[in-house]
């Protein structure tokens, strides 16, 4: 009975999206962090944000062939982000593919996950956003779908033993299931993402009363990170802190006595945060342990072979046929960190054309920045959460997820309709602001 409910709703969205591709849009946002709702469909297993993705591909589609159909005067002009990065990344893993025997499982790996992922998570919203409201509205849902992770978060923290166990902040239990995922890592990668992104909303907000609200909702988000305590999440937080620290302090120096002041009182404040993550990380010696076997068997796989790999998809079944890890550790995980995983399916040709695409976004971020930083003072909260997602998968397996590549989208986005506006105005004027 729930399969036929699951794909009513998915014919609902697939009309609504042919209809009006925008609703599928903020529907995917919305849903970008819901990690522990699958459902499965003859035998599949799908998360619900990608089902939604899914939908609202078919309904873009659709809404392309019956404009090419009944409106040929309004034939859109496709766009495709990021063609040569992502074209040169799928050609060596369709060529590491073919090299290792043409294995169907490698072949539906490399379908229903990086092809996936540009196509509905890149490519489509890149089409559908069409102007700065769209965008504007887009990057709210997701602002939104961040907060509710943060309340999620800090709900879960009642209930536990704050005294006689090791207590962090992390998804809640509800209707049979952990909605924004059991491991706190999961929790910690959306609000490295989330909380910046509310720095870009407090560009949009006039009232004094309006950006003291975000101020104290960054605030919360950034000890969300920190009552994670994912070493990861502190990591990239450290790093988003320090960037934007360096930015703002290059243009402000008169800032900088101040700023001093404020990160000595905060390392005052969290010190017996850093002493419990000390103590955590004395006890969670099984976990870097595993990480490090991982990063082994990856090394191993390379070195059989280091050109093209195993092929799209493999890593698992590495990890498998390790007797080492899965007599210590059980059933066999994906790669903790997107090098390794790269490096042991698709060598070092696509570890290299996976580099490429984030050096790619590194350089095209910092040129951005040079470039608007601070006449248009989103640019830098909006920068630091896309990157911040990015780079937390070299710790982390999310590298072919919609919650990492929407949000940099989004922010690819707002530069194009900045250079839009800049473009037509005379160049003495103060900045680009069409996203406000």
């Amino acid at each position: 009975m729930m399969e036929y409910f699951i794909i009513a709703g998915a014919v609902l969205v697939i009309l609504a999206a042919a209809l009006e591709p925008k609703i599928g849009l903020y529907l995917t946002a919305l849903s970008l962090p819901i990690i522990g709702r699958d459902f499965y469909i003859q035998g599949f297993i799908i998360p619900v944000s990608d089902l939604i993705a899914f939908c609202t591909l078919l309904g873009f589609f659709l809404h392309l062939f019956f404009s090419y159909l009944f409106k040929p005067q309004k034939r859109e002009r496709l766009i495709f982000p990021l063609f040569y990065p992502f074209a040169i990344f799928f050609l060596i893993n369709i060529l590491s593919i073919i090299v290792n025997g043409n294995s169907l499982s490698a072949w539906y790996y490399f379908i229903r996950w990086p092809v996936f992922l540009y196509i509905a998570y890149i490519f489509v919203p890149f089409n559908v956003i069409k102007d700065p409201k769209t965008l504007k509205k887009t990057v709210i849902l997701v602002t939104v779908s961040a907060i509710l992770v943060l309340i999620s978060g800090f709900a879960s923290l009642f209930g536990q033993d704050w005294q006689n166990s090791f207590f962090r902040l992390k998804s809640i239990y509800i209707f049979n299931s952990y909605p924004f995922g059991e491991n706190h890592n999961l929790v910690a990668e959306f609000l490295n993402i989330g909380a910046f992104f509310i720095l870009v909303i407090r560009d949009f907000i006039k009232t004094k009363r309006g950006k003291r609200i975000i101020d104290i909702l960054f605030i919360l988000a950034s000890l969300g990170i920190i009552l994670t305590f994912s070493r990861t999440g502190w990591i990239i937080l450290f790093l988003q802190s320090a960037l934007f620290l360096f930015y703002r302090l290059k243009h402000r120096p008169r800032e900088k006595m101040m700023a001093a002041i404020f990160a000595c009182l905060f390392l005052i404040v969290i010190s017996p945060l850093f002493f419990k993550m000390s103590s955590l990380q004395e006890k969670n010696t099984s976990s870097t342990e595993n990480r490090w076997l991982l990063t082994e068997i990856a090394l191993t796989a390379f070195y059989d072979k280091p050109w093209l790999g195993h092929g799209s998809g493999t890593f698992v079944d590495l990890v498998a046929t390790n007797t080492r890890f899965t007599v210590k550790y059980g059933a066999p995980v994906d790669s903790h960190g997107m090098l390794q995983k790269m490096l042991a399916e698709t060598g070092i040709l696509g570890l290299l054309s996976w580099l490429f695409i984030l050096l790619y976004l590194v350089r095209f971020t910092f040129i951005t920045l040079n470039k608007y930083y601070p006449r248009v003072n989103w640019v830098l909260p909006f920068a630091l959460a896309a990157l911040g997602g990015i780079f937390f998968q070299f710790f982390n397996t999310s590298y072919f997820k919609g919650r990492v590549w929407l949000p940099l989208v989004l922010f690819l986005l707002a530069i194009k309709f900045s250079e839009a506006l800049y473009g037509k105005k005379d160049k003495s004027t103060p900045y680009p602001s069409q996203l406000k």
